[in-house]
């Protein structure tokens, strides 16, 4: 099958967001028009000064701001089509660590959210009858701190999702059972599993990778598979030497199987080298490895989909900017079967931060819709429009 490179649109669809370093973009339907909205949440100004390496907290003036009701909101989502911005709440210093989940079995999707350095909370906001209300708040635990990544599925196979949760300040990878009644939080002590202990990992998937009909956890450069009847879990590495990890899992090679992608999100900003991307093919001996880059900015987007309609699921990879890189660059790896991928800049310029690949417009094909981190703030589609050059 002979397919053309797509061609991407770019449109900015909010260029002044009302919080910053925004570290949360989900996508769904919230209106139940076939149009996939955008969530997104960031951190908002400090609310709190740290004195004493941080064991001080004393309010800061946004702080008491935000006590007063005077803020603006940290989580918000854009109405597709026409991308009108509606507040969800504002809960301060979101982190990256997000999903999506019904948490109350109410037929409605709610929204995880995490905060990040200096923090503790892990939070479900409660999607309400009309999403274009406020949501209310819920809170999860307040047991670690810092949370990159969450997640909400199946973990242990009993039938009911969980909430997944990375907490790199407290070197957790954990799990929590939804309680009866989530809206009374924190949820109780004995609903939460702790995976990994120590583990400062990003990254987390929650699938059958390797087709043993049970369900493992891909978190960072490994996979965790729970022993039979128990909480506990055995950790098998993916990869040694790569640094934090962003983490796509699909049949990439179109055998049947999946494989596990990486991109070196933080590198090399956090890193030791340039940002990686690669793919990681399960064999009987361990996990084969092929690198698709290796002179990445930060590649901290990372989203697998049929981006030129051959059938074949391509890589796309997207760099940051932190001030730093001049020319943040989009790039998507085309699938060309046989182990093969095109390497092409389909976009640059403009820096994006955890974006996802969804069809925003209906014409099925993904677009990419993100959001920058620091220091600049917007929120960014680029439209898939289709064949360009061959």
């Amino acid at each position: 099958m002979q397919t053309q490179r797509p061609r991407f649109r770019h449109e900015v669809i909010d260029p002044t967001p009302p919080t910053t370093k925004l570290g949360i973009c989900l996508t769904t339907d919230l209106t139940g028009n076939g149009r996939p909205d955008v969530i997104v949440g960031g951190t908002g100004p400090e609310t709190k000064l740290f004195v004493g390496g941080g064991r001080t907290r004393l309010p800061s003036v946004e702080g008491i701001k935000r006590a007063a009701g005077l803020a603006g909101p940290t989580l918000f989502w854009y109405e597709n089509p026409g991308w009108e911005r509606h507040a969800i709440a504002d809960v301060p210093q979101l982190g990256i660590g997000c999903a999506l989940g019904d948490v109350d079995g109410d037929g409605r999707v709610d929204v995880l959210a995490g905060q990040g350095i200096h923090y503790n909370g892990v939070y479900w906001f409660e999607q309400p009858a009309d999403p274009r209300s406020r949501w209310e708040p819920h809170l999860v635990t307040e047991r670690f701190e810092k949370y990159h990544d969450l997640a909400f599925g199946d973990v242990d196979d009993d039938g009911e999702p969980e909430v997944v949760g990375l907490s790199q300040r407290s070197g957790a990878v954990f799990y929590y059972d939804v309680p009866a009644d989530p809206t009374g939080g924190p949820w109780p002590d004995e609903n939460c599993h702790v995976v990994d202990g120590d583990s400062d990992a990003e990254g987390v998937w929650i699938g059958d990778v390797d087709g043993d009909g049970r369900t493992e956890l891909v978190v960072g450069t490994d996979v965790y598979r729970r022993r039979e009847g128990t909480h506990e879990w055995a950790r098998e590495p993916i990869a040694t030497g790569w640094d934090d990890v962003r983490v796509a899992v699909g049949d990439v090679d179109g055998d049947g199987e999946r494989e596990v992608v990486l991109a070196e999100g933080d590198s090399p900003t956090y890193g030791t080298h340039p940002g990686r991307v690669g793919v990681f093919d399960r064999r009987d001996d361990g996990w084969a490895e092929t690198v698709l880059a290796d002179d990445l900015f930060c590649p901290h987007t990372l989203q697998l989909a049929d981006f030129d309609g051959n059938g074949r699921l391509d890589v796309y990879a997207a760099e940051m900017s932190l001030g730093e890189n001049e020319v943040p660059r989009h790039y998507l790896f085309r699938n060309e079967g046989d182990g093969r991928f095109e390497r092409t800049v389909v976009a640059e310029g403009v820096e994006t931060h955890e974006a996802e690949a969804v069809d925003l417009s209906g014409n099925g094909l993904p677009d990419v819709v993100g959001k920058s981190y620091t220091p600049d703030h917007h929120v960014d589609v680029w439209h898939n429009e289709g064949g360009g050059e061959r």
